[in-house]
């Protein structure tokens, strides 16, 4: 296990009479088999279907915490308050206090690159659909607790679309930055073009980034995606 890290992880904490009737009608996990022993992947959709937010929650004495990088809490609590004022709920940043927490609960960080966890990010936020980053095989959906925002769409993806996107390890060597949010791009018909994008990254301190990205199967098997500023640089795509 590994604890939150104080200066990049935030936690945004849901309390009152509510919030659990809040949370399960609006996260994609399921709140109500959450125990009190366990963290558990979910994201916050709009209602187009979009990942606003992806966190690991857990219940943590008499709250619910939401642990996240630091810089999508206001994004994320300015999305549940426009649901939290029918409820009995209140929503607070508890970032300042994730160092105590984290003696309290023993948490997995979810930027692990290497087991695919992708994190997202206020540049990235509103650009995927669960599927685009694997969510469904992360055991992050819960497809039978019943209507959540942006289920419909969620669960028209899941059992009558084909799955265009996938998110895909990779990595590169390169002086570019390389950060989360960027295009990724391959030639076609002799223009490039934008075909994936960059959700997460780490980077070894030697120019050698590995990245999670999502682009279509074909694009992938090509092996040839590259940064807008350098043609000849390839993503490697892990096996």
């Amino acid at each position: 296990m590994i604890f939150p890290n104080p200066l990049t992880d935030g936690l945004l904490r849901v309390s009152g009479l509510d919030a659990k009737k809040l949370l399960q009608g609006q996260l994609t996990c399921n709140v109500e088999t959450l125990t009190g022993t366990e963290n558990r992947l979910g994201a916050l959709c709009n209602p187009q279907g979009r990942v606003i937010s992806l966190f690991r929650l857990f219940h943590h004495e008499d709250a619910y915490f939401l642990l996240m990088p630091r810089t999508m809490v206001p994004l994320t609590l300015a999305a549940l308050k426009k649901y939290a004022v029918f409820y009995k709920t209140e929503l607070t940043d508890a970032s300042d206090s994730i160092e105590a927490i984290s003696q309290a609960v023993a948490l997995e960080k979810y930027r692990d690159i290497a087991n695919g966890l992708p994190a997202i990010y206020p540049e990235t936020s509103g650009k995927f659909l669960p599927h685009d980053i694997n969510l469904h095989e992360l055991e992050a959906i819960s497809f039978d607790k019943g209507c959540f925002t942006g289920q419909e769409i969620i669960a028209r993806m899941h059992y009558k679309a084909k799955l265009k996107n996938h998110l895909y390890a990779t990595s590169i060597h390169t002086t570019l930055p390389v950060l989360p949010g960027l295009d990724v791009y391959s030639q076609h018909e002799g223009a490039k073009r934008a075909t994936g994008v960059i959700v997460d990254i780490t980077h070894d301190g030697n120019q050698v980034y590995n990245v999670l990205l999502v682009t279509e199967e074909n694009q992938a098997k090509n092996n040839h995606l590259f940064l807008e500023q350098d043609e000849q640089t390839f993503f490697i795509f892990q096996p």
